[in-house]
């Protein structure tokens, strides 16, 4: 996807993208993940991170096994601990305040992997901004999905995180 990606308008009919405003997007759909699901956003970029495309000591830190490793544990614990009805609401500080955090550190992170000249300010906003706007949207669509039981929307939800990861990280 990012090999494609040049400054302009369109040229030969085909549409080209600015690499900044690209990776810009990218952050605010990581940063949409974690709004849904707080931990799957950093799992993400850690696990489609490859030590040949990191540019920075960052970039290779999320390479490493026991960073893999850990979030994947604490995406997998998220997974099953959603399920359950005792788990407060995402939109309570408790909740909220990592979605935001790690909606901005996932999406700086990613934003950073093909050295597009992203400002990291821009893209933790974006990743801030996109974590907190779905955190707010997931709990509503839980709310008024009308499913039988939380459970299936909460599936329903996961499949939409899984998704917005992958283009996310492609």
């Amino acid at each position: 996807m990012r090999e494609s990606l040049v400054r302009g308008g369109v040229a030969g009919g085909a549409v080209r993208v600015n690499p900044v405003a690209a990776s810009l997007a990218q952050a605010g759909l990581i940063g949409a993940v974690s709004g849904l699901r707080s931990q799957w956003g950093m799992a993400a970029v850690s696990w489609s991170a490859r030590p040949t495309m990191a540019p920075s000591t960052r970039q290779a830190l999320l390479t490493r096994p026991w960073v893999r490793g850990t979030t994947l544990a604490a995406a997998t614990g998220e997974f099953i601990a959603d399920k359950s009805p005792r788990v407060p609401s995402r939109l309570a500080p408790a909740g909220l305040v990592p979605r935001l955090v790690l909606g901005a550190l996932s999406g700086t992170v990613l934003s950073q992997r093909h050295r597009a000249p992203t400002p990291g300010i821009a893209a933790a906003a974006m990743g801030a901004s996109a974590a907190g706007a779905f955190a707010f949207a997931g709990a509503l669509w839980r709310r008024t999905a009308g499913f039988r039981t939380d459970a299936v929307a909460a599936a329903v939800e996961d499949v939409v995180a899984a998704s917005l990861a992958c283009l996310a990280c492609a």
